[in-house]
Formats: C-alpha cells, sequence, structure tokens
C-alpha cells in the first residue's frame, strides 16, 4: 500500500512539475521558443503601462521579463534568478570584470548595492539612475562641501567630469591622478600660472592650497590659509623662487615654525608638552600651507585626535550604538578640554585649566540652584565619580552606582544582604531616587514624600487618592511605614506589622498569648486601606474562616446563629486572646439563666463556664449544638447516671 502511494505522489508531481515549467516558460510578448507557456504581461498588462516611461531597462524595452526574473506560474511572488550583483554582470559583464581589479571600488558597487543609485525598470534619467547627474551623488554625499561662494568649473559639467563612478584606481575615485588630472585644464609652465604662485614652479600638491569643489576664498583657496601663503610671502619658508630647490625650506622641523611662533617654542620646557611639539614635528597635525579647518589641521579635528589617542568606543569607524562617551569627545572637540600644545600651569594631560574649573565651564549648573550638595561635587571632585572620556557604565562612572555609592556609604552594603529590597536599590539604580550632585532635599533627594514615589507606582498613586484610605498612605507618608533601601520584612517594612502598627494603635497591642497569626496585622486588613469596615481583607466570615475552620461539625447540621450570620466578633476580639473563664459571662449575653436554663437541662443547673464542655459555640449536627460525640449516658439524655447531685 505504502509503495503504491509513493508510486502515485511521485508521478502527481512530476506532472505538477510539467504544467508549472509551460505555465512560467513564457517571458517576451509572444510565447517563447520551444513552449507555449503565457507571457507575462498577458496576465500583468498594467506594468506596460507604468514601466514604458522615460528610460527603459533594456530586458523591460523587449519584455523579456525572464531575463531577471524567474516566471512564478501557479505560485505567487517576483522572483530574481539570481542575487544582485551577479545578476546585473550577466548583461554588464565588464563592471563584473574589473571589481577585481580596482584599487578603489565605489562602495555600492562594492557592496553590490546596484540598486542604491539605479532604478532596475525604467526612470525618468540617463543611466536609469534614480536622480538627476549630480544630485545622485547628494543621495550619499553632504552637499556642505559644495555650497561655497566660488564654484570649480568642472562642476557645472558634474562629478563625473573627475570622477569615475564605479570604481578608480586612485583615491577619490578619480579619474587619473590627482595632479595630472589638475593639468588637464590648468597648464603649469604659464608665465601667468608661475605669477600666481609667486613665480614657484608649482605642479604638484594644487590641494594642499586649493580646494577641489567650492570656496568662499577668492582662487578656491581653503577655509584657512598660512598668512605667508595668502600674502605671497612663500620664500619666508622656503628657498627663493629662482633658487637651483627652489622649495627647499630654511629650516627643518619645529625651527622653521618658531620663527614666527615663538610661544610655542616657549612651551618646550613645561612639563606635560605634547609629544609633537617637544619633538618639532609640527606637520603631524597641522598643514603647512592651508586647510579646511581652524589651526589648518591636517584633518577634520574629530577624526586627528584619534590617529594616535585611541578609544574602545570612540573614534571613526568605531560603532556609538552603545558606547557611553564624553559629548565632547564623541564629537572628536578634544580640544573642549585640551590645548594641542601644553597643559596649563600645574597640569597635566594638556588639560587647558584644573579639572574641577574645566568640568563646570559646562556643568556649572549642577550644584550652584541646589540647598544640598554631594561633597565630591561641591569640592570640584569629579573624576572621584567620573571618567573623562568613555566608561562602560551609565553616566561616565568610574563603576556601577551600587559599587561606586558602597564605597562611601558602608551602609548599602549592610542593607544588601537584607532579604526585602527596594527594586531600584537592588538594581544599583541609586539615582532613581537620589540626584549624585545636589539637591534641595536631604539625603540629595529627588522629591519628597509621595510625590518622590508615585512616578514609579502610579498604581498606588492612583489607589491612594481614593476615599476611605488608611490616614498615613493618604497622606502620602510611605517613609512611616517602609523603609526605602531595604528591610528585614516583606515590603520593607521598617519593623514586624504587630510592631509598626501600634506605634499608631496602642490599644491594639497584643500580648505573647496571642496567637501569631493575629499578631501579623496585614493578615486580616489592608495596610493602605480599602472600602470594608476596619480595612478588612474580606468580609465576615469569609476572612475568619480562610484560617478557622469552625464548620466542619455543622455544615450539615445546625450553626450557632452570631457563626451562621457572620459575626464572629458577636463573641470574639480578634487583638485579644480567647478568656475560657469568661465563658459564661458571654454566653449569659444571649441566654438566659437561672430557671428556664436548669429546665432545659433536665434539672441539673450547668456550672457557669462549663458551656463548652458540651456544646460546640458554632454549630452541631442538631439544634442542642452538641459536640457529635457523646458519653453514652448523655447521649441517651440521662445525666443524672452521673450528676446525682442535679449540678
Amino acid at each position: 500500500m505504502k509503495n503504491k502511494l509513493t508510486h502515485r505522489v511521485g508521478w502527481f508531481g512530476a506532472i505538477l512539475g510539467l504544467l508549472m515549467l509551460a505555465a512560467c516558460a513564457g517571458g517576451g510578448s509572444s510565447a517563447p521558443k520551444g513552449g507555449s507557456g503565457k507571457p507575462c504581461l498577458e496576465c500583468h498588462a498594467e506594468y506596460r503601462q507604468r514601466l514604458m516611461q522615460g528610460v527603459v531597462h533594456a530586458p523591460v524595452a523587449k519584455e523579456d521579463c525572464n531575463a531577471c526574473h524567474r516566471g512564478h506560474g501557479l505560485i505567487g511572488g517576483a522572483y530574481l534568478n539570481s542575487t544582485v550583483p551577479a545578476l546585473c554582470f550577466r548583461c554588464h559583464g565588464e563592471m563584473g570584470k574589473t571589481q577585481g581589479d580596482l584599487k578603489v571600488p565605489h562602495r555600492p558597487v562594492s557592496e553590490g548595492k546596484c540598486a542604491a543609485c539605479h532604478e532596475t525598470h525604467n526612470g525618468p534619467y540617463a543611466a536609469l539612475l534614480k536622480a538627476e547627474g549630480e544630485q545622485s551623488c547628494f543621495a550619499c554625499h553632504d552637499k556642505q562641501p559644495f555650497a561655497g561662494k566660488n564654484r570649480h568649473q568642472p562642476l557645472s559639467e558634474g562629478c563625473k567630469a573627475c570622477h569615475q563612478t564605479h570604481g578608480s584606481d586612485f583615491p577619490a575615485l578619480l579619474g587619473e591622478e590627482r595632479d595630472a588630472l589638475c593639468r588637464r585644464c590648468h597648464d603649469a609652465g604659464t608665465a601667468a600660472f608661475k605669477g600666481k604662485h609667486g613665480g614657484y614652479p608649482v605642479t604638484t600638491a594644487c590641494v594642499d592650497c586649493h580646494s577641489s569643489h567650492t570656496s568662499d576664498q577668492v582662487a578656491l583657496l581653503r577655509a584657512h590659509v598660512h598668512s605667508p601663503v595668502q600674502g605671497g610671502e612663500c620664500s619666508q619658508c622656503h628657498a627663493a623662487a629662482t633658487a637651483a630647490a627652489p622649495f627647499g625650506v630654511k629650516s627643518q622641523g619645529g625651527n622653521l615654525c618658531y620663527g614666527c611662533h615663538g610661544d610655542v617654542q616657549q612651551m618646550l620646557n613645561q612639563p606635560g608638552v605634547h609629544a609633537p611639539v617637544a619633538q618639532g614635528t609640527c606637520d603631524a597635525c597641522h598643514s603647512p600651507h592651508a586647510g579646511d579647518h581652524p589651526g589648518m589641521t591636517r584633518t577634520d579635528p574629530a577624526e586627528l585626535c584619534f590617529e594616535c589617542h585611541k578609544f574602545k568606543h570612540l573614534g571613526p569607524g568605531v560603532p556609538h550604538e552603545e558606547a557611553k562617551a564624553h559629548q565632547p569627545v564623541a564629537e572628536g572637540n578634544c580640544l573642549a578640554c585640551h590645548d594641542g600644545h601644553a597643559p596649563a600651569s600645574g597640569q597635566d594631560a594638556l588639560l587647558r585649566k584644573a579639572s574641577d574649573q574645566l568640568c563646570q565651564d559646562c556643568h556649572a549648573g549642577v550644584t550652584a540652584t541646589r540647598r544640598v550638595a554631594h561633597p565630591p561635587a561641591r569640592d570640584g571632585r569629579c573624576s572621584t565619580c567620573h571618567q573623562p572620556h568613555e566608561s562602560k557604565f551609565g553616566g561616565l562612572l568610574v563603576k556601577d552606582q551600587r559599587t561606586l555609592c558602597g564605597e562611601c556609604h558602608q551602609s548599602v552594603d549592610q542593607d544588601m544582604g537584607r532579604p526585602s529590597l527596594h527594586s531600584p536599590f537592588a538594581g544599583g539604580k541609586c539615582d532613581g531616587c537620589h540626584d549624585p550632585h545636589g539637591a534641595n532635599q536631604k539625603q540629595l533627594l529627588l522629591n519628597t514624600g509621595v510625590a518622590l514615589c508615585a512616578p514609579c507606582h502610579p498604581q498606588v498613586e492612583d489607589e491612594r487618592k481614593q476615599p476611605r484610605r488608611h490616614q498615613p498612605f493618604r497622606e502620602g507618608r510611605c517613609d512611616l511605614c517602609h523603609d526605602p533601601h531595604a528591610a528585614d520584612q516583606p515590603f520593607q517594612l521598617t519593623s514586624a506589622a504587630d510592631g509598626l502598627c501600634v506605634t499608631c494603635h496602642p490599644g491594639r497591642k497584643v500580648t505573647e498569648a496571642v496567637p501569631s497569626a493575629h499578631r501579623n496585622c496585614a493578615v486580616c486588613h489592608h495596610a493602605h486601606g480599602n472600602d470594608e469596615p476596619s480595612y478588612l481583607l474580606q468580609e465576615q466570615p469569609t476572612l475568619c474562616i480562610n484560617c478557622h475552620k469552625i464548620n466542619s461539625f455543622w455544615e450539615k447540621g445546625s450553626g450557632h446563629p452570631p457563626a451562621e450570620e457572620g459575626k464572629c466578633g458577636a463573641c470574639h476580639d480578634p487583638h485579644a486572646p480567647q478568656n475560657y473563664k469568661e465563658v459564661g459571662t458571654l454566653c449569659a449575653g444571649c441566654h438566659e439563666l437561672g430557671a428556664a436554663l436548669k429546665k432545659s437541662h433536665q434539672g441539673i443547673e450547668p456550672g457557669r463556664n462549663s458551656c463548652l464542655g458540651c456544646h460546640d459555640p458554632h454549630g452541631g449536627p442538631d439544634k442542642s449544638l452538641t459536640l457529635p460525640v457523646k458519653h453514652a449516658p448523655f447521649a441517651d439524655g440521662d445525666c443524672k447516671a452521673c450528676h446525682k447531685g442535679g449540678r
């Protein structure tokens, strides 16, 4: 049977496969060679109008959908024949062949993201670009470098005038070596060209002084130009233009710079001077002619310092998602705190001023307006708690909050060993309740009373505003009952419930003789209050029979009326131990003594406190409420067999 079924399924699969192949074979406007399937556009006619507009991809123009897509037949979906970019290289083979040979590939090309720049079916722009001309480039490249007042003439021809679009053997995707590219338009051998360069035979390093795109300066000079260059006084640093070696410098290293920058030279003998300054290698940080950044730094200061100073979470190419970084460092604004040449007097790490003063420049308001200041913050000892650059802990802390705070506040570590912990305290989130720098409340609390608790306990806060609530709770006096950090009692109660409650309710203090459950007020009462009398957790008798199984003998018999009616308090004081010597007095409150009682007991007068010897105070099998297991004479009603004297 199994073999027959397998055989039938196999045939069915084969037939279905043939049907799908026949249905999927079509791709052009007519049935494909050797097949009889429908052309795609016969079912998807709406695509013909939509995809035949503007510049049309060649396979689309031929209605050859199967050049890129698999025919889907009975199964819906637009599936490609291959993955991109291999699919594109089937027709654009020259791109695939050259990719491995290019020294500088365009990133979208190297990542196989052809669709980042090109439409796949059709579009309004040449080469199926997603935007027109240079606007296509600005989808990824910042426009700011191209927004200067003076524009380089090739920009009017578009980016392709100088750059290759898919890849190049030269930096920045240039079409050829940078200086050779400049010489396409600028003849360095003419007298006019030399005249503009002080007579010097400048043929290389054009971009040392000039911006290649736009500039607010004349002659496309960079934003910040060295004053000798600006004044055409190249001979201040170089040999004369007519010398055999006109570009030779008059002195080497820092000695060349000190002729004008004597103030930097004076720093050489200071302790903690920056290593490049001490070594006289000014060009390690500065360009000698011009630059786009203040101080003519070689690159963006946000990247320059990171060439030598490495951080785990900071710097170019380093992911910042999980970094806890000081904002100036994350922005690369190292000079906000450090001097590039030498530290202020008495300081190290190139700091511009003492660290406490330095922090106050940006964080002056941390303690200025607070009545209570945290001593480290007040005294400017920021490094006691914070790292200056980065940290794996929030707030740039040197350690996690719990460990850090516990070093000065020993009670924190001691309290951590207690069984009931406040959630923020247990999680080491001290700043959930305290401001670590300063506050207007004692103990650096963020707020006082219920205003501090309410943000984390909104449901409790809503309940507090309801009528008939416990007075301390209604007034928001959380601290009267709860410890803010930890306690030995549940819910961080400052002491056991019986001791805590009697501080306000001294008349309810119980003795050691009271069962332990009745010494815990919370067993019966809602600590915050509710709509029940005396804030009971449930109505009587439901509340009582949770613990006291009083109806075991009378659930099918008769109950004592107070018990049946749930009036436990008619006989019992829940806050005091039962005093059996007073049972007679208690029963006499409802049951008449004397002749009537004697008559109902066969002429025998019961002892005053003997009621419980025969009767269950809650109920029994019959209306007499007598206990179910009886002495034989008593069961037969023959009391005088034992009580000869009638008592």
